[in-house]
Order: C-alpha cells, then structure tokens, then sequence
C-alpha cells in the first residue's frame, strides 16, 4: 500500500524492448537494478524467475551502464518524484 507522499522502494520496470528490471531505491544519488528473467512452463504457468546481479548505479552514470535508453528515461522520471526520499 502507498502512502501519500512516500515514494515506493522498489518498483518493477519493463523497458522498450520488454525486457523486465527491479528497480529500488538507494539513496538520494544510487539505484539498485536488477534484470529479471522469468522461467514459463509449457502449460503458461511461471515456475520461476531468476535476477542478474544487482548493480548499483549512481543516477549521473546511468548512461556507462548496458541499458536501454527507455529505462533509463523511465529510471530517472520515478526517482524525480521523490528526491529528497528517506
């Protein structure tokens, strides 16, 4: 549930080529962005999903880091939201 004011700590993400990412916040400069890789069984239900290592990015060095243009839009837009978040 989302308070009123309180950004939330961690949202999922899904860039433009579909790839889906966990994004949480750090602190007022970092993120932690993790890409999900989700398993599906021949029946359509998910068995399970996997992560990537989570890396933590400091937002002003988004652009040295392997993502998607549109994430890295989407990244900052949500972080905007809440810059001074505790």
């Amino acid at each position: 549930m989302r308070n009123e004011g309180q950004m939330e700590r961690e949202i999922l993400l899904t860039d433009e080529i579909g790839v889906d990412h966990r994004v949480k916040y750090l602190d007022e400069d970092r993120v932690i962005v993790e890409t999900l890789t989700r398993y599906v069984s021949e029946f359509g239900a998910e068995d399970y999903v996997t992560s990537t290592t989570p890396a933590r990015i400091r937002l002003k060095d988004l652009s040295r880091w392997p993502l998607t243009k549109g994430l890295q839009r989407q990244i900052l837009v949500w972080h905007a939201q809440f810059p001074v978040a505790k």
